[in-house]
């Protein structure tokens, strides 16, 4: 397949297409610049380049799959994103001459991560950076709550030196730490500490900046923002767009220092 037809059915999956011409643009961008790096090393799957599964690569949907899903607006729909993509064509993201990793999620809470906070590496083009207007997006903040007999069982099957007891959680389960973005750095749990990723993803939060509230019967979670937080917030891109910014300025907001050139 041609890596613009390929952008296409991911644009369309990643991102709304009722959002800002703008923003589409963006996000054609940060998926083909994310693509051409990722094909660098190879998926793998089933000996292919590049994989449809968005927890290992990026979400793709066909164009049969669109029109079953957008019905009578598939023909605006796919002309927006179709525009997005070729009026960005061969246009990549690079940082010193390198193709950058260009990651994305849907909403920052208000402010993105530095990559160093979730990945453990240092990037110097993924640093925390304000995200205002994100507060539209649906998934912007979320309750998940849990029972105190299963939240105890599952941190002690998790971290088997814990030593949790649903009766005392309020006396063993404490946030000890948050990065300046608001994401939970440390937790205490019992005797045991675990990162504020690794909760989110034990319980399966729409992200790492949450409180937590124990009650009589449950531990309550309210999170706030969506996805791992580093790199482009897609609802924060599309704020940028109503406010007049063009893909080059949103781009470059989300990741200092870069420039925007053709790779092919």
């Amino acid at each position: 397949m041609a890596l613009e037809e390929y952008l296409v059915g991911v644009v369309a999956a990643e991102m709304p297409a009722s959002f800002e011409t703008e923003a589409l643009k963006a996000q054609a961008v940060a998926a083909r610049t994310y693509t051409l790096r990722r094909t660098e090393d190879a998926c793998g799957r089933g000996g292919a380049q590049i994989c449809t599964d968005s927890a290992c690569c990026q979400a793709y949907r066909s164009l049969s799959a669109l029109r079953e899903n957008w019905g009578g607006a598939y023909e605006e729909n796919l002309g927006k994103v179709q525009r997005a993509v070729w009026e960005t064509a061969g246009q990549a993201a690079f940082y010193e001459g390198e193709l950058i990793e260009a990651l994305y999620h849907s909403s920052a809470g208000g402010q993105t991560e530095d990559a160093a906070h979730v990945f453990a590496n240092d990037v110097p083009y993924l640093v925390s950076v304000d995200s205002p207007g994100e507060e539209v997006s649906a998934a912007f903040h979320d309750t998940v709550r849990v029972s105190r007999k299963r939240f105890a069982k599952a941190v002690n099957q998790a971290w088997s030196g814990a030593g949790l007891k649903a009766s005392s959680l309020h006396k063993q389960v404490k946030v000890r730490s948050r990065f300046a973005s608001g994401r939970v750095d440390k937790v205490k749990l019992g005797k045991a500490e675990a990162t504020g990723r690794e909760l989110r993803k034990l319980f399966e939060l729409n992200s790492a900046n949450f409180t937590l509230e124990i009650t009589a019967d449950e531990v309550v979670f309210r999170t706030t923002g969506y996805g791992h937080g580093v790199g482009m917030s897609q609802y924060g891109a599309n704020a940028m767009a109503k406010e007049g910014a063009d893909y080059k300025e949103i781009l470059a907001h989300y990741y200092a220092g870069i420039t925007i050139d053709t790779a092919y």
